[in-house]
């Protein structure tokens, strides 16, 4: 599990907890129900950090590779690429992608989708040096 995720489910859980000690004031009728909906609130928030949520980024991240494919052989047809997706685990309505050409193997090339629009916004070596700095004459600069 990522971090986030984790950080997340030790949030809920130490507020559910806390709230759960609170109902120690209320009556025992009271506290009874009360302790019902905690538990569905926790179990249903482990149930969404730790399928539901990934699932959707996952899905999210596979459409924004298939659009950024075809935007890429359209301008790049004669060329290959190799896609790499970012460590990125917060559902967003902007991806960001990375792109290595096969001709150019030591530039890395930063996408963004969101929806059917891409842009290029930034490239650096595989270094992790800026492009001017190397001195390289990036080839797919868009």
């Amino acid at each position: 599990m990522e971090p986030t995720i984790l950080i997340g489910l030790f949030f809920i859980t130490t507020i559910i907890f806390a709230v759960g000690l609170l109902t120690f004031l209320l009556p025992k009728r009271v506290r009874k129900f009360v302790w019902i909906i905690l538990g569905t609130i926790l179990i249903c928030s482990y149930i969404y950090q730790g399928t539901i949520r990934p699932l959707i980024i996952e899905q999210q991240t596979e459409k924004a590779i298939e659009v950024l494919e075809g935007h890429l052989e359209e301008k790049y047809p004669m060329d290959s690429w190799r896609i790499t997706e970012t460590d990125d685990f917060r559902i967003e309505p902007v991806i960001n992608l990375h792109v290595i050409f096969d001709s150019e193997p030591k530039v890395v090339y930063d996408y963004t989708v969101e929806d059917t629009v891409v842009k290029q916004v930034n490239m650096w070596t595989v270094s992790g040096n800026s492009v001017e700095e190397s001195g390289i004459e990036p080839q797919h600069a868009e």
